[in-house]
């Protein structure tokens, strides 16, 4: 809200109507099941309305008065978990979200509407409004988590919303709330057939912790040295257990705090006091549980890189702890501290970086200004070393680099840097258009803009490039955020099983070389002339069942597939492990290698055996083999798996699979209703270039 804006008498109605608002905003909850059997009794409305509702009318008025935008931020937040319903789907939650913000305006205009002049109703109509749209603008991207800890992720959700909601992110968060160790892991257990992208998990802040907690007391200001040890072991047992059970049910990354173990006061002489007393013990059992944390996550993340560290005390190195531990806002249930106001950008990065940029597969870079300080047709630049490290292990994690950069060819070099110029699948340097080299970009790797994160230090080619491909994420390389994100991505990143990737793109365009030269030289080539030039690639494909280690794997090559996946199919390592321990399911594995190396895994088929015959549900196969043949191989070798045995073949057409449309009435494959199915026939031979070797 712009500071001419801000509106007094607003504020000052919605004030003096605080606890009639509270009241009359229930009325937009009636007929829900979550609140029915609070609301239906009048006599507990009242009740009700100061733990659930006079918060909004606060942070509304609040932000009428000082224009502070993170009043605002926590009206979304609370009526944002106010609408929350976890058996709605992404649909349903935001029709809800319109339902109820629509009465609420209702409410509001109708309540406090009298009392307002017509520039002030139209300052609050405008503003609810706003409030709406935001709240049901649906987001293009999902993100679901689960939150493991107390009243902390209440508070956060508050501060966090917005700026997911700006950047296009739904937020499906599930908790779990339970202070009992034992009721703990069973709400732990219950979600374990969920999807989560990732998790959260507090162990010790706030309260979360019983034992742990009694440090925040005066009382447990004079526990002796031996009982605050015993305290601290008993905390660090509960942890070990919890991390333990989310390490052995999910497979996300898990993001665990420390503690700064705070103390949370209003601001009174008494509760300041309090504060001063205990933080000698709290600063004790704030270093102990720290250092024995921190080496224990060592441990987990030496069989697998898992677990991501929320270090609560380098907030207190940026913020007085007097500062971090004040309540923000108190009332009933509502009681944001203004801890969370700060603990809400690890999360907003956290989140961005997973629900964005992980998707992506290409980062594109512009070069004088961002990977260097300097114009380097102007002379000597000084390498951000930083960064390109960062975009090194990116590389590594199996990331393919670009350059995108308006510049004489010849000046470029990489002397004193730490990326050089074989790091780089595809250079654009040259005057045209970032969006045209862009598109380029896209035509030589053969992948969708969707794939690709631009880097650029000027605001004008980011937002041409935007405006062009909006489709693409365009990161400001002079941001300190970009790069805590990259860097964060390379964390997040499992490791590439197949290998360098760069190594494998450029070995394509030595493929595709080497094809165009031992091609004949004529216009109508015939298929005699594609199978000799093919022979000589001598390419090699191997098909076996996967095994339990590269299930991960698996799972990544079908999400990461779009041009050639039969059914669009997105799935989880959960799903495929279900799928690998199944009696009805078999996972086939495809691997490919030619003169120039090896391609690693190059396709996936998962066969399902039915009463009625054999199910392929799920089949991709990389871009990079187009052409080959070797997707004919494979339905060739489920063929005689089985033979005899009808075979089905699940298609679903999306925007992105057209080489894949053709594959099933090529090999003998009728379509019946919506499926392909092939009874009988005459087999479609092997393609002769190829070298089959099967182990199945």
């Amino acid at each position: 809200m712009a500071a001419e804006t801000i509106s007094p008498t607003v504020a000052g109605i919605l004030r003096s109507n605080r606890d009639r608002l509270g009241v009359a905003l229930i009325n937009s909850l009636t007929g829900w099941a979550k609140f029915e059997a609070e609301i239906s009794d009048p006599a507990a409305r009242q009740e009700f309305a100061q733990r659930e509702t006079v918060a909004l009318v606060d942070y509304l008025s609040a932000y009428f008065a000082t224009g502070d935008q993170a009043y605002r931020d926590l009206y979304i937040g609370e009526k944002l978990k106010q609408c929350y319903d976890p058996g709605d789907n992404v649909d349903e939650a935001i029709e809800r979200r319109r339902t109820v913000t629509t009465a609420d305006q209702r409410t509001y205009l109708d309540v406090v509407g009298p009392h307002l002049d017509a520039p002030a109703v139209a300052a609050l109509e405008c503003e609810l409004r706003s409030i709406q749209s935001l709240l049901t603008h649906p987001g293009d991207k999902i993100c679901r988590v689960l939150l493991v800890g107390d009243c902390l992720f209440v508070d956060l959700l508050g501060f966090l919303a917005v700026p997911l909601m700006k950047a296009g992110i739904q937020l499906i968060p599930t908790f779990v709330t339970s202070k009992l160790t034992g009721q703990q892991h069973r709400e732990i257990a219950e979600q374990q057939a969920k999807e989560f992208d990732l998790i959260f998990y507090s162990p010790l802040t706030y309260a979360f912790n019983v034992g742990f907690s009694q440090f925040q007391y005066p009382q447990g200001a004079f526990c002796t040295p031996s009982g605050a040890k015993a305290v601290v072991d008993a905390a660090k047992a509960d942890i070990k257990l919890t991390l333990q059970t989310l390490q052995r049910l999910f497979q996300c990354q898990i993001f665990v705090h420390n503690s700064a173990n705070l103390r949370r006061h209003d601001g009174t002489w008494l509760d300041q006091l309090k504060t001063v007393v205990t933080r000698p013990i709290r600063a004790f059992a704030r270093r102990q549980i720290n250092s024995w944390l921190a080496a224990f996550l060592d441990g987990l993340n030496s069989s697998s890189q898992r677990f991501i560290l929320i270090d609560e005390t380098g907030l207190l190195k940026a913020t007085s702890e007097h500062q971090l531990s004040g309540y923000f806002y108190h009332n009933g249930l509502q009681h944001p501290a203004h801890f969370s106001r700060a603990v809400a950008p690890i999360y907003e990065e956290a989140i961005f970086t997973q629900a964005v940029l992980a998707k992506k597969k290409v980062i594109i870079c512009d070069l004088d200004n961002t990977l260097w300080d300097g114009i380097i047709g102007d002379g000597a630049v000084s390498h951000r070393t930083e960064r390109q490290s960062t975009l090194l292990r990116l590389r590594k994690k199996g990331f393919l680099l670009a350059i995108c950069s308006k510049n004489d060819p010849k000046n470029i070099h990489w002397r004193g840097g730490t990326l050089g110029e074989d790091d780089f699948v595809c250079q654009q340097i040259n005057w045209d258009s970032k969006s045209a080299n862009i598109r380029r970009i896209s035509q030589i790797l053969n992948l969708k803009t969707k794939d690709f994160i631009f880097i650029d230090d000027r605001p004008d080619e980011r937002a041409l490039v935007a405006g062009a491909m909006p489709e693409i994420a365009t990161l400001d390389a002079d941001a300190p955020a970009t790069w805590s994100q990259l860097s964060l991505l390379a964390t997040l990143l499992s490791e590439n099983p197949d290998g360098d990737r760069t190594v494998a793109y450029r070995q394509r365009a030595e493929r595709e070389r080497f094809l165009n030269e031992h091609s004949q030289s004529v216009d109508d080539k015939s298929k005699a002339d594609d199978s000799e030039a093919l022979g000589k690639l001598q390419l090699q494909l191997a098909i076996r069942h996967a095994e339990r280690k590269e299930l991960l794997r698996v799972a990544e090559l079908i999400n990461r597939t779009n041009q050639f996946n039969m059914c669009g199919t997105r799935t989880s390592l959960q799903e495929v492990t279900r799928w690998h321990d199944s009696n009805s399911h078999t996972i086939w594995v495809l691997e490919a290698r030619d003169r120039f190396g090896s391609m690693g895994t190059i396709s996936i088929a998962v066969v399902e055996e039915t009463e009625r015959g054999i199910e392929i549900p799920t089949f991709v196969l990389s871009c990079r083999v187009f052409g080959y043949g070797m997707e004919d191989a494979l339905i060739n070798l489920v063929k005689r798996w089985r033979p005899g045995t009808p075979i089905f073949g699940h298609f679903k057409e999306t925007p992105h699979n057209e080489p894949c449309r053709s594959t099933y009435a090529r090999n003998g494959f009728f379509k019946e209703q919506s499926e392909w199915v092939f009874r009988g026939g005459e087999p479609v031979p092997d393609a002769k270039w190829l070298s089959i070797r099967s182990g199945v």
